[in-house]
């Protein structure tokens, strides 16, 4: 009896990941668990689906004029959930897994490789297709809160 071959998810076809492709551009605030501004900056996240990897590169952009930049790629791992790998060694003890909910949100659940601990978790609501809001927990090793960040971002290229 023969099989048929299993179908190659392919994140091209997904439901959200594909409406945020792009160039974006847009104002990051960090807060602590209290609510108390930490750092403040703007960043250009450039998010492409490239040989069915999700591929994003964030460059942060600061007043005093420097810049950090990361880059991470990702791959399905069933429809609607891909697995992002950090390509920066500062995220190299990382984890973290996106899902795709309903037409518009992702939600990224990030945790440490060895103890797997939630580090952070990540919702990014495509509130128009040139405008997203994304809200993040940070959590210290203790499992308390660490801090917030609130992130508004246009899309500025395609």
């Amino acid at each position: 009896m023969s099989q048929e071959p299993k179908t190659k998810i392919n994140i091209q076809n997904f439901q959200v990941f594909p409406k945020h492709v792009g160039v974006w551009q847009g104002d990051w605030l960090r807060l602590d668990a209290n609510g108390q501004e930490i750092a403040r900056f703007t960043a250009t996240v450039t998010k492409r689906i490239v040989d069915n990897q999700w591929i994003q590169t964030n460059a942060y952009h600061y007043a005093d004029g420097s810049t950090t930049t990361h880059h991470f790629v990702g791959t399905a791992l069933e429809e609607g959930v891909v697995d992002i790998t950090g390509g920066d060694t500062s995220f190299s003890n990382f984890k973290a897994i996106a899902e795709e909910h309903g037409e518009n949100l992702i939600i990224f659940n990030v945790s440490n490789k060895e103890s797997g601990a939630l580090i952070g978790t990540e919702m990014i609501n495509l509130v128009r297709p040139d405008y997203c809001v994304r809200t993040s927990q940070g959590f210290a090793p203790d499992r308390t809160l660490k801090s917030f960040m609130v992130i508004t971002e246009h899309r500025i290229a395609l």
